[in-house]
């Protein structure tokens, strides 16, 4: 017998379900049953994540929400973490591979010739190049900061989540050597890993410190000391998203955890623009061009390939594809609540990547085309307008590049006349 069948019918008065996403907005879920059998008790649903699955949803069960608590609001009130974003852009991601006709990936099969873009990446045709790459600058970015902030990588699926944490126990081969936890795979079909979940989410542990996964770590885990979320898979459902968002929200402000960093490969981070997120949407820039991207559709998600179908579950994997870094925008959680694009920092090191000293790029500027130079900057994401409206436009796009990449003082074209005349 049911354990719930125990009490009356009418014995409860007031009925809390906390995650009520989880299974209550089923109709042939269990706790459905429960509900059903007290019905005449008040029930209050309670979650951070609202189920929305096709025709399911929790305010068909649980009515238009009385009391909402963005996380906006979490932030500003000192509840919650705030967040910077590293959006990262791959070249392959950006511009689309496409494979010559007949070339045939390391097992020996054909690849199909089409364009594959980012959301094919990992889930329909495997670029080891691309994953080291993503391996690398997740590396390059804690060893700037502290190499045992606890970091999660969301992955496409199990396979994607196993191949990134090999490219990370590459780069870094020098901590695993210390404690061979130090990079973890933890999915659902990785029993050594799941038996290190416990240390990963304890405060006083190390390792592991660095996890891959798929979906297990998305929801129902509170690793309080996440100060790292990395993004290489794209997210179609805004349920999804705010889930895995809320893994590196936590405070701790005895251990010095006040925010965290979110490094997205994939977009995913448009999303903070939508209405839906949290409440009127505020610019959140591409990095190609500056300007406001358009959403994924919605049926991309990490399952939608879940299927028994070989045709379809068919990857491709190549080994001899190039694949780097061409662009990098930092966005800042601003008192208003807004991400803001940090400009100068982004733009300089995308400057000095090209031109390291001052010297190196005048030299260029005097002997290449002018136009040569733009378009490269331009493919990177920089928009220079941005400064122009700071300093002005009798300022030459030489004189900004100075003044963005190498600290100098931005002269005014006559200023510059004068100096050449003199």
């Amino acid at each position: 017998m049911e354990t719930f069948l125990q009490f009356s019918p009418d014995f409860f008065d007031l009925i809390i379900i906390d995650e009520c996403h989880r299974g209550s907005a089923k109709d042939n879920s269990r706790w459905r049953k429960i509900l059903d059998y007290f019905s005449g008790a008040i029930h209050i649903g309670m979650t951070a994540t609202p189920k929305e699955e096709g025709d399911v949803h929790n305010s068909d069960y649980f009515g238009d929400a009385v009391y909402t608590y963005s996380l906006k609001e979490g932030i500003d009130d000192g509840f919650l973490a705030p967040y910077r974003v590293l959006r990262i852009g791959i070249d392959k991601d950006l511009e689309g591979y496409e494979p010559e006709d007949g070339k045939v990936d390391i097992y020996g099969q054909e690849i199909e010739h089409k364009v594959y873009t980012s959301k094919d990446f990992d889930r329909k045709i495997i670029i080891d190049e691309r994953t080291k790459a993503v391996a690398k600058r997740i590396t390059e970015y804690l060893k700037q900061t502290d190499r045992y902030n606890k970091t999660i990588v969301f992955c496409v699926d199990e396979d994607h989540a196993g191949r990134m944490r090999q490219a990370l126990v590459n780069e870094n081969n020098d901590m695993c050597a210390i404690d061979d936890r130090y990079v973890m795979r933890i999915t659902g079909q990785d029993d050594l890993g799941k038996k290190q979940l416990e240390n990963f989410i304890d405060n006083n542990s190390k390792y592991p410190t660095i996890v891959t996964t798929a979906e297990l770590l998305s929801t129902g885990v509170d690793c309080k000391m996440c100060k790292v979320i990395v993004l290489d898979s794209v997210i179609g459902s805004m349920t999804k998203f705010k889930q895995v968002i809320g893994r590196g929200t936590r405070l701790v402000w005895d251990r010095d955890k006040r925010y965290f960093t979110i490094l997205d490969f994939r977009k995913a981070t448009m999303k903070f623009s939508d209405p839906e997120f949290d409440g009127p949407a505020s610019s959140v820039y591409d990095v190609e061009g500056d300007k406001p991207l358009p959403e994924e559709p919605d049926d991309v998600t990490d399952d939608s390939y879940d299927t028994d179908d070989e045709e379809i579950n068919r990857k491709y994997r190549v080994d001899d594809v190039d694949a780097k870094i061409i662009s990098e925008v930092e966005l800042l959680y601003s008192v208003d609540g807004k991400l803001i694009v940090n400009h100068r920092d982004t733009f300089k090191k995308i400057i000095v990547e090209k031109y390291p000293t001052e010297e190196v790029f005048h030299y260029s500027w005097i002997n290449e085309n002018k136009l040569d130079i733009n378009n490269y900057f331009e493919e990177r994401g920089i928009d220079f307008s941005k400064f122009y409206e700071t300093v002005g436009k009798d300022v030459d796009l030489y004189d900004i590049i100075l003044m963005v990449a190498y600290g100098k003082d931005a002269k005014l074209k006559v200023e510059r006349s004068e100096d050449v005349k003199a």
